[in-house]
Order: structure tokens, then C-alpha cells, then sequence
């Protein structure tokens, strides 16, 4: 098992450039199906329709301390992805602009 161990760790220790994706880069759904949200968010709490575009909202958190989720659809897919509310609660739902 120890030998195991070791070559398995030795083989990631040889890959360096590999990481896991930037909050921006797991939460880039422009242009992407609403279940790609669906699968990191879960259902919306809240939809509505704005001027003819359906609108999804999720609440994280508590009451004193949430975050706001908006996601704006063009058609089947996403055309806005805003978050409002306590950063420390937002920070790993944000998708900043560069």
C-alpha cells in the first residue's frame, strides 16, 4: 500500500500546471444552457420574466449574511450572471469582470 502511495503522489508531484479552475472560470455561464448554473447552484428559489427574458434568482446563505443570484437568459441560454449581497458569502458564487 505504501509503495502504491508513493507513485501515486510522485505522478501528481509531475503534472505542476494542473489546478483547479478560478472561481471566475467555474462561474463563466455566459452563453451556457441554464442547467450549467442548475448543477452549481441547484433549483432557483425565485424566476420571473423581464421584457420578454426569463430571469432566475437564487438566495445563499442566512438572512443576515446572503447572497443574491441573477441570471438573466437569452433564449436557452445565459446572458447575465450577477451576485449581490455579503461578500464573504458571495465570494465563491461571484463572476468577476477582468
Amino acid at each position: 500500500m505504501a509503495i502504491l502511495a508513493t507513485l501515486i503522489l510522485a505522478g501528481c508531484g509531475a503534472m505542476p500546471n494542473i489546478g483547479l479552475p478560478t472561481v471566475k472560470e467555474r462561474n463563466d455561464f455566459k452563453g451556457k444552457p441554464l442547467s450549467a448554473v442548475t448543477q452549481r447552484l441547484g433549483f432557483p428559489t425565485d424566476q420571473s420574466t423581464i421584457d420578454g427574458q426569463k430571469v432566475y434568482y437564487w438566495r445563499v446563505g442566512v438572512a443576515m449574511q446572503e447572497c443574491r443570484i441573477k441570471v438573466v437568459m437569452a433564449g436557452d441560454v445565459v446572458d447575465t450572471y450577477e451576485t449581490s449581497g455579503d461578500a464573504p458569502i458571495c465570494g465563491p458564487y461571484e463572476a468577476r469582470a477582468n
